[in-house]
Order: structure tokens, then C-alpha cells, then sequence
């Protein structure tokens, strides 16, 4: 005969109440009677039917979590965040690629929601039409960066205004005064806010923007290449290039040197997302984002609601991000 729930509460010393709390990951159990539970459940061999559990209490016991794609730099670690805190308190998680396709991403939440998720994380959602989709059905969610302006949603972001203009100021600070900069897509919020700490880093030491000194990318690092080439050709270049973020960086930094340029006697270079840094040559400096804490946070903030305490988090959650200084800048040379 198969042990139940009783026979654990039983072996363990608890009541099948607190056994339910282990198994559900809820509050209330301490460390000592969770480790009790857990050892009783293992002498038993005992099975937990989350699919019955799921049918009573009309819970799935799943969060969606929609990222633009795990090949990038960025997704693997928030991906990995999100379901490290999931299963600790209970949860496992779907993991979905929108590849940044508006029909991918509709197609992913329309999946999502016919498998009754209890809620829904989206890193860097593409239409502000697609939180509708997920807030008409009621279904928690909680937003990783790319938040519409002005929303309601629940979202978790570092501080890409302050991260820029910390970069901008350090770079200024060396005595830079033609600093370009590598934008990345002009219509999410994230850009805008990177780009404004930029201006107003330039703007408060009198500094006006140059619109020579500024490309868009793609956060790909052919764009970066290439935004670095077309500096390259002004009749007065940039002695220093802030990216919006690591990938761009490294592309402008191999067109520099192709170039025959020394990093960072010649030029200088910030990135922004400390992903690959570490692993260009020289090393690169960049604004560093807490992108684990960042994805831990989110799926508090989703599991908070689908518990029905959305006050334990705010709205806006913003983390500090912080200048990583490595090898990649040096004071300003003469042109």
C-alpha cells in the first residue's frame, strides 16, 4: 500500500497540515520541520500527486516564463533565477523564446493560458496589447524590463537611467569630452532611459549632444561594428564610446582595433549588462546589472499575487545597477 500524506505527518511528528506547507513551499514551516518532513517523505518513498492537487484547488502549481531568447546573454541568467525561486517555493516553470516575434509571443501566451498557468513572467515584452490578453483572464504576472509607460503591471528592472549616467560621469571624469554613444532599438523604454542618462550626464557638465556621436543598434554586435565604423569615418572622432549594452560594446571595440586603434590609449569603451565583459581583450568596463536578483525578484513578485498578497511587493521594483571598472578605459588623448 502506498504511503499517504498521514503516514508522513505521522514519521516526521507533524500534522498533515504542515506537511502540505512543505510540499506546497508556503510559509510557516521552519527550516528544522521542513527538513523533518522532507526526511520522512524520503524514508517512505512517498509520492505527491500534484495533479490531483492541481484539479481540487483548480492550481496548475506553473509559472510561464516568455523570454526573447535563450541564446542571449541575458535570458540564460534570468531564466535560471526564475526557476530557481519557482521551485523553491512550490512552483515549476514553462519556459517559452518569443525570438522577438509579435506572433511568437501572442502564440506563446495563448499556450500558456490554455495550460492554466497560475502566472506569467515576460522578460521584455513586445506589445503592450499582450499584458491585455493576460490581465483580461486574470492571470498574475509580473514584467522584466520593457514595461509600457504608464502600466499597472507589476515589474522588476534595474536602473538603466542612473546605470548610463554613472558610465557617461566616469568617462568624463577621465577627461573625455567627444563621447559617442551606441543606442540600442529606439522604440522600448529601456533605450530611452540609457540614452537619457547619457544626455544628462553630458548636459550637467555643460557638454550639448552631438548627434554625429550618436547610432542605433540592435543590441547585436554587428550593429555595434558597425556604429563604431561610422564614427570612425567622422572628421573628428569620439575618444570614448558608451553601448547600451556588452554585445554592442564588443563589436565597436573589434572595429577599433581593426582599425589599428589602441584600447584604451587610443579610445575608450563602456558597456552596459556585465554579461561577457570579463572575456573580451582587454577587459571590458561596464555598468553592472543584478540580473539574478533581478529574475529572483520577478517570480516573488508573481507568486506573491498568485498567493493573493500582492502588497508583500510593489509595482515598480528597480535595482541599483553599479560601474564595473576593468581594463577597457584610460584617460583622454590628444586629437
Amino acid at each position: 500500500m502506498l504511503p499517504t500524506m498521514k503516514d508522513v505527518a505521522r514519521q516526521a511528528g507533524v500534522s498533515t497540515a504542515t506537511v502540505s506547507r512543505v510540499l506546497n513551499g508556503t510559509r510557516g514551516v521552519s527550516e528544522h520541520t521542513k527538513l523533518r518532513v522532507q526526511q520522512a517523505i524520503a524514508d517512505l518513498g512517498y509520492r505527491y500527486n500534484a495533479l490531483a492537487r492541481s484539479l481540487k484547488k483548480k492550481q496548475s502549481r506553473l509559472i510561464g516564463h516568455i523570454v526573447p531568447s535563450i541564446a542571449g546573454p541575458v535570458s540564460p541568467v534570468l531564466a535560471r533565477a526564475v526557476e530557481d525561486q519557482a521551485q523553491k517555493s512550490g512552483f515549476n516553470v514553462i519556459l517559452c523564446n518569443s525570438y522577438e516575434s509579435i506572433q511568437k509571443e501572442r502564440t506563446n501566451i495563448t499556450t500558456l493560458l490554455e495550460r492554466r498557468v497560475d502566472g506569467i513572467i515576460l522578460s521584455a515584452p513586445i506589445l503592450p496589447d499582450h499584458l491585455a490578453m493576460i490581465h483580461e483572464r486574470s492571470v498574475p504576472m509580473a514584467i522584466i524590463e520593457r514595461r509600457a509607460e504608464l502600466s499597472d503591471f507589476p515589474f522588476v528592472e534595474p536602473n538603466n537611467y542612473s546605470g548610463a549616467y554613472e558610465a557617461v560621469k566616469y568617462l568624463l571624469a577621465l577627461g573625455h569630452g567627444r563621447i559617442a554613444m551606441i543606442v540600442g532599438p529606439t522604440n522600448t523604454l529601456i533605450s530611452e532611459q540609457r540614452m537619457r542618462g547619457y544626455g544628462d550626464a553630458l548636459g550637467d557638465a555643460g557638454i550639448p549632444i552631438d548627434p554625429d556621436l550618436m547610432a542605433a543598434g540592435d543590441y547585436g554586435k554587428d550593429s555595434g561594428y558597425e556604429a563604431m565604423q561610422v564614427f570612425l569615418r567622422l572628421h573628428r572622432r569620439p575618444t570614448a564610446v558608451f553601448a547600451a549594452n556588452d554585445t554592442m560594446a564588443i563589436g565597436a571595440m573589434q572595429a577599433a582595433s581593426h582599425a589599428g586603434l589602441n584600447i584604451p590609449k587610443d579610445i575608450s569603451f563602456v558597456g552596459f549588462d556585465d554579461t561577457y565583459a570579463d572575456l573580451t581583450i582587454p577587459q571590458l568596463t561596464t555598468v553592472h546589472q543584478p540580473l539574478y536578483e533581478i529574475g529572483v525578484l520577478a517570480a516573488k513578485v508573481v507568486i506573491s499575487r498568485i498567493r493573493g498578497a500582492p502588497d508583500d511587493y510593489p509595482t515598480e521594483n528597480i535595482l541599483p545597477c553599479y560601474l564595473k571598472e576593468r581594463e577597457s578605459c584610460g584617460p583622454a588623448p590628444e586629437l
